[in-house]
């Protein structure tokens, strides 16, 4: 089975807030005591919840391996008693969080309900009430938010005077050989994976997917769509052909791309943008609308396209030719991630150790 990522979860704790008593509806279980401290059934369910919920929208095909569902509910288990033990030692540090931190950590919450899904800025009232919205369904008072921000406050506290002074800084060779690395990871060999531990490999391939991204062959496209339902009739399908055609003569006739796509195009979040897509490299458009775009020149507009999903008229805005991936280019980037792994090591040692220390007590097997 695929591993889980515990840096990715262990990292996640200034979101997630640790396990925290809630004035829950319903009567709690006791999941799990660290150092006498309980873990509620209520937080325990919500947290899982949400990672699953993640997990489903990045990555589909995860709950396919065996075992997938019980593997991510005890990592969750697992992150939250290191959550704790994390408040737990701040707490015996004395680590104090003064009002103002609180009331601006409070504030930058908050402000997140201030918008909607498109960006635009909510009337106070509104978001004041999506906001009490949300506490009622965790079933939070705002003194128990309050509570659960000040304990997250803490442990960032914790982290930034205990373990950051501590991260080592890369050096020169150190960076060199990262970089080697990855771009052979770039150029297609993987060889150098094969050794390393599967988190570790995550992180590498995202990298040189970031890489491949900055030094393959560009374009940038710009799109009008007309959708076509895979169930539709061939007298649907006729019809949205010839609205495709359609479009596609008033764009030969020199009415303007971006507004045709405004009015006409059916993907609404490109068609805002009057079309446009950005830069893509090959591999990531469907193979037939890749093919077209990558054949065009600049300036272009192509005939309709059939895709699966329907019709695309693609125009190509600008192409950049495939470069070489420079140290110079990224020496700074990759050392920022370097010490980004160094701190998640240590992070993950300092954990490690208070775990050694605890006393740890599992009451139930939650699925």
């Amino acid at each position: 089975m695929k591993s889980i990522n515990r840096r990715l979860l262990l990292c996640s704790i200034l979101i997630m807030g640790g396990a925290v008593s809630l004035q829950a509806k319903v009567v709690d279980k006791i999941v799990a005591k660290v150092n006498g401290e309980p873990i509620m059934s209520s937080e325990y369910a919500k947290n899982k919840n949400a990672v699953i919920e993640q997990y489903e929208r990045a990555m589909p095909g995860f709950f396919k391996q065996e075992n997938a569902r019980e593997e991510l509910s005890k990592k969750v288990l697992d992150q939250m008693i290191d959550d704790l033990l994390l408040k737990q030692k701040a707490n015996s540090m004395k680590i104090k969080v003064y009002d103002r931190e609180l009331d601006k950590g409070v504030d930058e919450i908050k402000k997140r309900f201030s918008f909607n899904e498109k960006g635009e800025i909510l009337d106070s009232e509104i978001a004041e009430k999506a906001f009490q919205n949300e506490l009622n369904k965790e079933n939070l008072t705002l003194s128990g938010f309050r509570e659960k921000i000040r304990g997250q406050i803490m442990v960032r506290k914790l982290i930034d005077q205990t373990i950051r002074p501590e991260v080592k800084i890369p050096s020169e060779k150190e960076i060199r050989t990262f970089f080697d690395e990855v771009n052979y990871i770039v150029k297609g060999d993987t060889s150098s994976l094969k050794n390393m531990p599967a988190e570790q490999q995550q992180d590498m391939l995202a990298v040189a997917l970031k890489f491949k991204e900055l030094t393959e062959e560009r374009i940038h496209v710009s799109h009008i769509f007309v959708k076509v339902e895979e169930d539709a009739s061939f007298l649907e399908k006729n019809k949205s052909l010839k609205k495709a055609r359609d479009i596609k003569d008033k764009l030969d006739k020199e009415e303007d791309f971006e507004e045709l796509a405004k009015i006409h195009s059916d993907d609404k979040e490109s068609a805002l943008r009057g079309g446009d897509l950005g830069y893509v490299f090959k591999g990531i458009l469907p193979e037939e609308l890749e093919n077209e775009a990558f054949s065009m020149q600049v300036g272009e507009i192509s005939k309709p396209v059939k895709t699966k999903f329907g019709y695309h008229i693609i125009k190509v805005n600008e192409r950049k030719a495939k470069q070489k991936l420079k140290f110079e280019q990224v020496r700074d980037e990759l050392g920022q991630l370097l010490s980004a792994q160094n701190f998640k090591e240590d992070l993950l040692k300092f954990v490690d150790e208070l775990r050694t220390k605890a006393k740890i007590n599992l009451f139930a097997d939650e699925k």
